[in-house]
This record gives C-alpha cells, structure tokens and sequence, in this order.
C-alpha cells in the first residue's frame, strides 16, 4: 500500500495514502505489524499512534476492523491513539460506530 511511517521519539504516525478499504486493507496490516515490532524501527518509548487518513474519502468495514484491531494493540502497550482526517465522511463513520470514544479524532 505504501503509507508512509513517521517515526518521533514519543510518537508514531502513519499516514495512509488513500481510503481505508478491503482492497488495501490486507497490505495496510502487514506494513503496521512490522512497524509496531521492536526490530521494525518504530522509537521504544512512543505513547501516541497518529492514523493520518486526511487522503482517505471512505473507511469500510474491514477498514473498521483493521482500526480495532490496531487500537487494541496500541492500548496493550499502556499508549493513546489519534485519528487525522479531512473528510466528513470519515467523521460520520466513526462516530455511527462509536470508535470517536475510544480514539481522538483530529480535524486537520
């Protein structure tokens, strides 16, 4: 898919290139998992997940699972997670869901 990691010491953003779909959601996956790994360059002592989706229009289902999924880890390891986005719909989609009470959501 490549989305573009970046690294600071407290933080880690990923920022996805484009909606947030089945298609893409497989690839989107693997590049995270080895990203949250120790060996896969992210900083040790992070504390905040940025998901910068300001490109995506849309976020489907599997797209949703793949958040849960990520937000489950993030807050495994004791850290907070932030969503980026620009569209409307992106909004809509998570608070419909209820994901806007567990992770911030950040209009830029």
């Amino acid at each position: 898919m490549n989305s573009t990691p970046d690294l600071h010491e407290e933080s880690v953003t990923l920022r996805v290139p484009g909606d947030l779909i089945s298609t893409n959601a497989d690839a989107l996956r693997n590049e995270i998992g080895g990203l949250l790994e120790t060996s896969g360059g992210a900083p040790r002592n992070w504390d905040l997940f940025v998901l910068d989706l300001t490109a995506a229009k849309m976020v489907d289902s599997v797209g949703l699972n793949l958040v849960v999924s990520l937000l489950k880890r993030v807050q495994a390891r004791g850290a907070r997670m932030q969503i980026n986005y620009a569209s409307p719909n992106i909004l809509r989609t998570f608070t419909f869901t209820r994901l806007d009470k567990h992770v911030s959501l950040v209009k830029v």
